[in-house]
């Protein structure tokens, strides 16, 4: 099976690079054979280079594979040299191992090094001439935490408990799960109302995608990928949606479903249930409501005689309160909190401005919502305006003023907006066409297989869902990229590239990869094209420019080379990669003082060269001198 190179986007600098500079040997049919003449090992503190001797330029490709990180080089028709000992190559150490296999199956031959590499370090692999650099030390501090921050949170199962009260589920995961959001979706025609959970940054596809439930209140739960994390979507079992909480434990996230209750009514004295309707998200909120039933169920709320209740009755009358009664008993409740109960008891619209905060310990029995709703407006110092069945609340500084025409807006600060791209968010996910519902679920499915190193199957579900969602060139780049770096397919390379540049004529990195395949099946016109439609960005991309400089120095266009290299030098400034190709191409022209100045900058410029490099440079230097 081929393997995922699992950091196609940093690494494909690297591997085309090296694929560009070596493809005419690749792409020829009777490729003379590699010989490793040696392995010249240089140990120093923690950091490893490791330098393959070769008697010609190496025919090869380079990938990462994970569980533990390895390195590995396929090198076309190598073979080692009688002296060569494998068993010695790597001086001893703690951070690398070191394995050879011949590959006699494959066409052409390969032969395999294999190098397991610690956690705690990286590499760079370098062609000087006929050898191979490869260098391992360790990664910068910056690296590791970053590499640590990826690894996200982990949802193993889903685990229900059910009873005639209520449903628990509990989201098992390695540790608590403490950032979430949750939200509701109601009054869909003939779609029972839903709440979901988003939950950033983890990992759920060990979870199945739906898992029956079937209680009275719950009818399933379904599970779908979203950016980096997973939207928990539960399903109601009614029309109207259920009460329920979410909380954090140690083991992940725990959602209790209630039984769905009602409002009892004796006369004109209510007593608050929860009503099966409606669409409360915040846990907070259930608890206290919760405890407020239990309050008076419990007889513990305070009781009016008669004759205290029909003087209140009178005295509510004669001040115009005529609304609903209620009896609650809260403490230290969240005002917001307080006035999304009135919100249920009252089905008036409610709005509270963001800059209402604070909190209060509420208890009262007997009394009209609206005027426990003045007595807290009174205490807090805030105002209200009603209106079309719709009361707006907000500090009592504040400015408020109705719109006077359909197009007018609210004057004060509360964030509106912000509740109008929810609504429209949860509108459009609803209304998400089915094809390319199915296409985000095979490409969960394809990056699942991808991860798991099954890169084929994964290019099959890719391909799958480019079909139902042809319009996204993100899917043609992905298919593209693999073939290109993990399959070695260059003519889908060139397919899947071209599908993207149909879809955006500026994809460069999708011009770079039709660029690199067609060189590889010499190409040459179609590579030439691509090429200079690949660093048609501003900037252009670095890969771009140094890949098509090696193309064109490959193809004898040394002028071509030089100035595509200088280029790079003005956008991002000479590597050791530029520099060194710049001189390799003044000698290639002829042009030897120009070469031996070229070498010399290269040689103290600072940079960090390997042995091997200095080699080389002062090798060359001492010839052209001569």
């Amino acid at each position: 099976m081929y393997k995922k190179h699992p950091t196609c986007s940093l690494a494909i600098v690297l591997s085309m690079f090296l694929f560009l500079a070596n493809f005419g040997q690749i792409t020829t049919a009777n490729a003379a054979t590699y010989t490793v003449q040696a392995i010249e090992a240089n140990l120093q503190d923690d950091s490893l280079l490791l330098v393959l001797q070769g008697d010609s330029a190496p025919a090869f490709t380079q990938y990462e594979l994970f569980a533990p990180t390895r390195l590995v080089i396929d090198i076309a028709d190598a073979e080692l040299a009688a002296g060569v000992d494998i068993a010695t190559a790597l001086p001893q150490n703690d951070f690398a191992t070191l394995n050879v296999t011949m590959l006699r199956d494959k066409a052409p031959a390969i032969t395999r090094f294999e190098i397991t590499l610690a956690e705690s370090h990286t590499y760079k692999v370098e062609k000087i001439d006929n050898n191979l650099a490869i260098e391992l030390y360790p990664k910068k501090e910056k690296e590791t935490a970053v590499a640590q921050k990826s690894n996200p949170n982990v949802l193993h199962d889903i685990v229900v408990r059910k009873n005639d009260q209520q449903t628990e589920i509990l989201f098992q995961a390695d540790g608590p799960i403490e950032q979430y959001r949750e939200d509701t979706v109601t009054d869909r025609d003939n779609i029972n109302d839903s709440m979901f959970i988003d939950i950033n940054d983890i990992d759920g596809s060990e979870l199945v995608r739906e898992k029956a439930i079937g209680s009275s209140s719950i009818d399933k739960v379904r599970v779908a990928t979203r950016g980096s994390g997973i939207r928990i979507v539960f399903d109601s079992g009614q029309q109207h949606l259920f009460t329920y909480t979410a909380k954090t434990v140690p083991q992940g996230l725990l959602v209790t479903i209630k039984e769905a209750q009602s409002i009892t009514s004796t006369g004109n004295k209510d007593t608050i249930k929860k009503n099966p309707s409606a669409t409360t998200s915040d846990p907070t909120l259930d608890a206290l409501i919760d405890s407020s039933e239990a309050a008076v169920v419990s007889g513990t709320a305070p009781k009016a005689s008669s004759v205290i209740a029909e003087e209140l009755q009178d005295s509510f009358g004669f001040s115009g309160y005529k609304a609903k009664r209620i009896s609650v008993d809260f403490y230290k409740i969240d005002l917001h909190n307080v006035f999304r109960l009135f919100r249920q008891i009252s089905d008036v619209n409610l709005i509270v401005d963001e800059a209402v905060s604070g909190s209060l310990t509420l208890a009262l029995n007997d009394v009209p919502w609206d005027f426990a709703l003045d007595i807290i407006l009174n205490l807090k110092n805030l105002k209200k305006e009603e209106r079309h069945n719709t009361i707006v609340i907000y500090p009592a500084k504040n400015k408020f003023d109705w719109p006077e025409r359909a197009n007018d807006n609210l004057t004060f600060e509360a964030d509106i907006e912000v509740i109008e791209q929810e609504a429209l968010i949860i509108q459009q996910s609803i209304s998400v066409p089915a094809e390319v519902m199915q296409a985000k679920e095979l490409l969960r499915r394809a990056n699942i297989e991808e991860k798991n190193n099954d890169i084929e199957d994964a290019a099959v579900m890719y391909e799958k869902a480019f079909k139902l969602w042809p319009d996204n060139e993100k899917i043609s780049n992905k298919l593209a990229s693999l073939y290109l770096v993990n399959l070695a397919n260059n003519a889908k390379t060139v397919y899947f590239a071209k599908k993207s540049l149909q879809l955006n004529k500026k994809n460069t990195q999708a011009a770079l990869y039709a660029a690199i395949a067609s060189a590889n099946m010499d190409n040459v016109s179609d590579a030439m094209e691509f090429f200079s439609q690949s660093i048609g960005g501003e900037p252009p991309l670095k890969d771009a420019l140094i890949s098509y400089a090696a193309f064109s120095e490959e193809k004898n266009q040394p002028e071509a080379a030089l100035k595509l290299l200088d280029r790079y030098a003005e956008v991002y400034s000479d590597t050791v990669d530029t520099m060194i190709s710049r001189a390799r191409v003044y000698d290639s022209m002829g042009l030897t003082a120009k070469a031996t100045d070229q070498y010399k900058t290269l040689l103290y410029s600072g940079y960090q060269l390997v042995p091997g490099l200095k080699k080389y440079i002062r090798g060359r230097l001492t010839m052209n001198n001569n």
